[in-house]
């Protein structure tokens, strides 16, 4: 069974840094037009998704888009009040404690133990998310994306895919250690970066920490309000896609 997580804050705080688009209803539409494009590939590779909300948002527009194109039996909304952390904590530690409560939650604790889950950001479509699930390297209970580019250490928190087994041994509580109003301030990802080189030392379940083909993500960019996969981050994903067909990582 494949499974797709869905993370959403439909109601930013207006004091949050680094986040450009704040207006609850561009951010609602967002995630309406990238749960659109999802729930079209259920039964095409995809049986589950969980859109899960952690600002107690009202998701009535989302549940009837859900009944209206006959998804609503293979969708679960999940939504709380979790987001009422220091904004300074960073956009990584929300979304880590938004996993925590995904994984807990009966809609996943009762899949099957071998249920591949897939995580993207809410308001992001990942257009080639067929093929992602269709080259995901066997064995794998961790495929996620990490990164170096001059010195610094990058693990994407757009996109990942874990098994039961692989969250518990690597993301399971991890938001503690993401929070970026730190003594040493850095981003959440490079924290995560670390945590799980950390992790996968230690570790005898077998991972795949870069992608085999590069994710085609499209949508609106909180921090900017530019579009992934335009201008210049879409030449940047024609980069990464030769890389990894050639090389087999991303070293950009």
């Amino acid at each position: 069974m494949q499974a797709l997580v869905l993370t959403a804050s439909i109601q930013v705080p207006t004091n949050a840094s680094g986040v450009a688009r704040k207006d609850a209803r561009l951010r609602l539409d967002d995630y309406r037009q990238a749960l659109a494009f999802y729930t079209s590939l259920v039964g095409r590779g995809l049986d589950r998704i969980v859109f899960a909300e952690n600002t107690g948002a009202d998701l009535s527009l989302l549940r009837e888009l859900t009944a209206e194109n006959g998804t609503s039996s293979s969708v679960d909304f999940l939504t709380f009040d979790g987001n009422g952390f220091p904004p300074n904590y960073g956009r990584c530690y929300g979304e880590a404690t938004i996993l925590d409560e995904v994984m807990r939650h009966k809609s996943c604790s009762q899949l099957p133990e071998d249920t591949i889950y897939w995580k993207s950001t809410g308001r992001y479509q990942v257009k080639n998310l067929q093929k992602m699930m269709d080259t995901m390297p066997r064995g794998a209970h961790l495929y996620c994306d990490m990164r170096r580019r001059g010195g610094r250490r990058w693990a994407d928190m757009r996109f990942m895919s874990w098994t039961r087994k692989g969250y518990n041994e690597f993301l399971a509580g991890i938001a503690p250690s993401l929070r970026e109003d730190t003594r040493n301030y850095r981003p959440g990802e490079e924290a995560l970066f670390d945590l799980l080189e950390e992790r996968f030392s230690v570790s005898l379940l077998e991972h795949a920490r870069s992608f085999t083909r590069e994710p085609l993500i499209d949508g609106i960019r909180a921090f900017d309000n530019k579009n992934w996969s335009s201008g210049r981050q879409k030449i940047v994903y024609y980069i990464r896609s030769l890389q990894r067909r050639f090389l087999h990582r991303v070293f950009v």
